[in-house]
This record gives structure tokens, sequence and C-alpha cells, in this order.
């Protein structure tokens, strides 16, 4: 559902974006042919002025726009993973700065995995390979593994707990929280 939501979103952006460019094209053809048939030079300069600062201010607001989205871009990195109990207390934390894909599970003799969860409670419930993290074009992702418990997710923006369907990537921002089974990892 948060995939086909994702979708329609970008061709509504899309469709506004070409709706725009109309708009425009049609107020340049408009000044052009008032420009062409407007015989006062003094009317001919005021359009050039007026079209000469219309432009400035929607360039203006494209660069304002664009700086923005690189600011929070900037802003929604995740740095650290920490597990945390029910109380929301601090048990351990992961920084993840350095990482572009890592496991979440249990240590075996053969299987190392990054975020180890064998020391939790809650750890007969984990899978060895319970999900998997990946960064990818500037976000992380993350994919469930599990055959049995799933991994679910509490989304910041709305509070609202999803679970992730098997082997399909979900995009993931900083305060999250990913549950492991039952075990809580806040990510900031």
């Amino acid at each position: 559902m948060n995939s086909n939501n994702k979708n329609f979103n970008n061709k509504l952006v899309a469709s506004m974006q070409l709706i725009n460019v109309f708009i425009g094209a049609i107020i340049a053809l408009i000044c052009m042919v008032a420009y062409i048939t407007i015989e006062s030079t003094y009317i001919r300069g005021i359009i050039i002025i007026i079209a000469i600062i219309f432009g400035i201010i929607c360039f203006i607001k494209l660069y304002y726009k664009l700086h923005k989205e690189e600011i929070l871009q900037d802003e929604s990195n995740i740095n650290s993973i920490q597990l945390i109990n029910e109380d929301n207390e601090i048990i351990r934390t992961w920084n993840i700065e350095e990482q572009i894909a890592f496991i979440i599970g249990k240590n075996t003799i053969n299987d190392k995995v990054f975020i180890d969860l064998n020391d939790s409670i809650y750890s007969t419930m984990i899978d060895n390979n319970h999900a998997v993290l990946n960064y990818a074009a500037g976000k992380w992702y993350i994919e469930d593994l599990s055959s049995e418990n799933g991994v679910s997710i509490q989304k910041i923006d709305d509070g609202k707990k999803y679970r992730i369907v098997k082997d399909a990537p979900c995009e993931l921002k900083k305060g999250d929280i990913i549950f492991i089974s039952k075990v809580k990892l806040l990510l900031k």
C-alpha cells in the first residue's frame, strides 16, 4: 500500500511539474505576442522588466526548493541504531555511519551479524539472519528475512506500526522504530 501511495505521489508531482511548464510557456508566449503587437517602446520596456522579474522570482523559488531538499536529506540521515526496552530506555547503541549494508539477527559460530540480539530476552523469537538493512541512493531500506516472527516498523510520520512484507525493501527514516519480533530498535 505504501509503495502504491508513493507511486501515485510521484505521478502527481510529475503532472504538476508538467502543468507548471505549460503555464510558463503560455505566459512566455503571451509576453512575446504582446511585445510584438505593441508599438510603444515604453510598454515594451515594462513587459520586458516584468518578464525578467517574474523569471528571477521563479529561479529563486526553485533554488530554495532544491536547497531545502538537500538540508532535509542531511537531517534525515540515520547515524545509529539504539536497542531500547519497554520503557524506551537505551540499552545499547550501534553506530552505522560507516556501514552500507548489514544483518540484524544473532551471532553463531559460523556467521557474525552486525547487530547481534543474542542477549535480548526475546532472542528465542529472533532468527540468525532476521533482517537486512541496505543504504542506497542516500536512504536506508530494511528487508525482512525471517520466516516466522517477521519485522514491523513504527513510522515517525504517523506513529502507526506496519508489518514488512518478506523480501520487499521498506524505506526507513530517522525516528522510525524497527521491531525485530518484539525487540525495539530506534533509528537515530
